[in-house]
């Protein structure tokens, strides 16, 4: 069973990387070719995503969800899909007076790179502290890679979209993935 969810993670990935995931440094050329950051819109983007580690740690959830654009969409840890700033606000509102009352969060790395003009994308590694389950059962700390695409607004980046994702240590140490031309890791056949 392992062996086969192995191997249905490799082909999956493989999928996804062969229709256009790539891979851009931060301030260079994105996918199409013609956006870049400057150097104050990428310390911008970086700040939005300290800013809400910084409100996620105050419970602050007005000042969270200044961060975020009216419209937009919020796909969390847990798959839910939230629509719209004042259904984030809600749903952030409401785990964090619960589960999340007491758990604090920190970004272990952010990178960021231009997809359009006035359009990036920041992936940070977050690492979230327990928490405590509707049942009383404890959650202990959680790594996640937390995708956000933000816009310019004006002068001001903001949060459009977001997406989160527990990651899997098993997995992580593939990453970049470096499986042989069978489509397994090296060594796993």
């Amino acid at each position: 069973m392992k062996t086969e969810l192995n191997r249905m993670l490799v082909i999956t990935t493989a999928v996804f990387l062969s229709v256009g995931c790539t891979t851009t440094p931060p301030g260079s050329e994105s996918t199409s070719g013609t956006a870049r950051l400057t150097a104050g819109d990428e310390s911008a983007v970086r700040a939005v995503v300290a800013e809400f580690a910084e409100t996620w740690n105050r419970h602050d959830m007005k000042a969270m969800h200044e961060l975020n654009t009216a419209d937009v969409e919020w796909i969390n840890v847990t798959a839910n899909h939230w629509r719209g700033n004042a259904v984030v606000y809600k749903g952030h509102d409401t785990i964090h007076r619960t589960v999340c009352a007491n758990t604090d969060m920190s970004v272990e790395q952010t990178l960021v790179r231009a997809v359009a003009p006035g359009v990036a994308i920041a992936v940070a590694t977050m690492k979230f502290g327990r928490s405590t389950l509707p049942s009383g059962e404890e959650v202990s700390e959680t790594r996640t890679r937390g995708s956000f695409t933000t816009v310019k607004e004006g002068e001001r980046w903001k949060i459009v979209h977001f997406q989160n994702t527990v990651i899997n240590a098993e997995a992580e140490k593939n990453d970049p993935i470096t499986w042989d031309e069978t489509g397994y890791l090296p060594g796993r056949k």
